[in-house]
């Protein structure tokens, strides 16, 4: 807890320091609580360890900040979508090698991303163990992109990069979107982005979910589940951002985003977990999955 508190006034520093655009996000947000809760749910969509390019990686995070900051209750303001992308582009994410760098100045710390861990210390800075800027400095650091993260909600898993992954708990199933194949297609917007938007439009303050919150989930959620179009739901798709790209229908001919699936000519494929719906009851999952093949598998929506 202690440490989301740091994270919290850390993102409440950066607005307050902020350019003029950002300046209605710190009055909308003073505490910064509601920037840091926007990427901690995108460091959950979006995958650091795995981003194919840095490009793909803030795309993802801004489609995260644009789903969260729409509808009618959103529960990021409109002002802060630029804080939370910001944090993403000023981050080693996609960058393979690179780290942030923690430099001392008249002013006080400050942070850069540089090459690799030489070209820090050859500038007498202090290398980074968090992926992102806005929460590197002063070192060790504290906020959703650093590898020591723990709170008592979460557990973070580090890939064999170093890049910290923190894969969603909890929640709660509050419906589900229609079946699909990989390439998710839904509100006429690929991937990820378009599937967090379609269940907050169904479902309010929904968001697709990952396969960790459905195990998670009560079998009371699960019994019986129905899709938007009153179909029995019999098997989910298992998104996780932590699993290994090539098995989230990753579009890695484009884009580099996951569940955006491109061609049958590549690698890529998906996860799914099957469900039992008269008992709820999820099996084990399923790797190597084709992506555009039929069956498809549903998106299920957590809050």
């Amino acid at each position: 807890m202690k440490t989301l508190t740091l994270a919290a006034l850390g993102a409440s520093m950066l607005l307050a320091s902020a350019p003029v655009a950002f300046a209605n996000c710190a009055k909308d947000d003073p505490t910064g609580s509601k920037v840091l809760a926007a990427r901690q749910q995108a460091s959950s969509t979006c995958s650091c360890a795995n981003a194919i390019s840095h490009g793909a990686y803030v795309k993802c995070v801004a489609g995260v900040a644009e789903m969260l900051s729409s509808g009618t209750s959103p529960s990021l303001p409109k002002s802060c979508k630029g804080a939370v992308k910001k944090c993403a582009a000023h981050s080693t994410c996609g960058k393979p090698g690179t780290v942030t760098c923690c430099l001392t100045t008249a002013k006080g710390p400050k942070c850069k991303v540089k090459k690799d861990a030489a070209h820090c210390t050859a500038k007498q800075g202090t290398v980074g163990t968090c992926t992102s800027c806005c929460d590197a400095c002063p070192a060790p650091g504290s906020g959703p992109s650093c590898s020591s993260v723990t709170t008592t909600t979460t557990t973070t898993a580090t890939s064999t990069t170093g890049a910290p992954c923190t894969p969603p708990t909890g929640g709660h199933v509050l419906g589900s979107l229609t079946a699909t194949p990989g390439r998710f297609n839904y509100n006429l917007t690929l991937g990820l982005a378009g599937a967090n938007s379609a269940c907050n439009m169904n479902f309010a303050g929904s968001h697709a979910c990952a396969v960790q919150e459905l195990q998670a989930a009560p079998a009371s959620e699960l019994t019986g589940l129905k899709d938007t179009a009153n179909n029995t739901v019999t098997s989910f798709w298992a998104i996780d951002s932590c699993a290994p790209i090539l098995q989230q229908c990753n579009d890695d001919v484009t884009t580099g985003l996951n569940w955006e699936y491109a061609t049958a000519h590549t690698a890529s494929r998906g996860q799914k977990v099957s469900l039992d719906n008269t008992t709820g009851t999820l099996g084990a999952l399923e790797t190597m999955v084709q992506c555009n093949f039929a069956p498809n598998n549903w998106v299920g929506c957590c809050q």
